[in-house]
């Protein structure tokens, strides 16, 4: 007799499905919610990715985190700035460079719109979210590691970060910018104090 393995498609296939249905969906919110205010897509993406880094970010920073071309971001920050959503400022580090930076009406605004995901998560325990949270986060170390995404401000890449120092206890990481210890629902995704480990 056959075991049920026998008649499924590997788990990695059915998993990578089930997720691309997910992305979908929440792909389709996003647009929903950008469309509502008058965004693209792009738009709403650097507008977000703005209101969270508020020392501001370089053009090709804006453009690897939405995942398009310098001239399509180039474009979606032109748009913005004439809704008065975004401004440029000189870069402190460079003169000759600018920063791109949410307006005080851009932060308003893109806090008005959920989370994509926050439909598909809220049907979730808390103790559901947080091994999710952490296999979110070791996604996302797998895909910094194959360089499929742009850095990321996760605990993971973080100097600061000190993985599982307390095995088997319940907080069993630590921050050594805070001086704390960590569970996994503590992971942080994009965390403002982020300093990247030193290559």
């Amino acid at each position: 007799m056959n075991s049920f393995d026998d008649l499924s498609e590997p788990l990695d296939r059915r998993l990578a499905a089930g997720l691309a249905r997910l992305a979908a969906v929440a792909r389709q919110l996003d647009w929903q919610a950008a469309e509502a205010f008058g965004l693209s897509p792009t738009q709403a993406d650097i507008l977000r990715l703005l209101t969270r880094r508020p020392e501001g970010v370089r053009l090709a920073v804006a453009a690897a985190h939405a995942g398009v071309r310098s001239a399509t971001a180039s474009d979606a920050v032109g748009a913005l700035e004439r809704k008065e959503l975004v401004r440029k400022e000189a870069d402190p580090g460079d003169g000759r460079a600018v920063v791109l930076k949410a307006t005080p009406a851009g932060q308003t605004l893109a806090g008005q719109w959920p989370a994509s995901f926050e439909p598909a998560v809220a049907g979730l325990d808390e103790g559901q979210q947080a091994t999710l949270l952490r296999l979110v986060v070791e996604m996302i170390r797998h895909l910094l590691a194959q360089r499929l995404i742009a850095p990321q401000r996760t605990c993971v890449s973080c100097r600061f970060f000190r993985e599982n120092v307390r095995p088997g206890e319940a907080e069993p990481h630590a921050c050594a910018l805070v001086g704390m210890n960590m569970a996994d629902r503590h992971l942080r995704v994009d965390c403002p104090e982020h300093e990247p480990v030193a290559a």
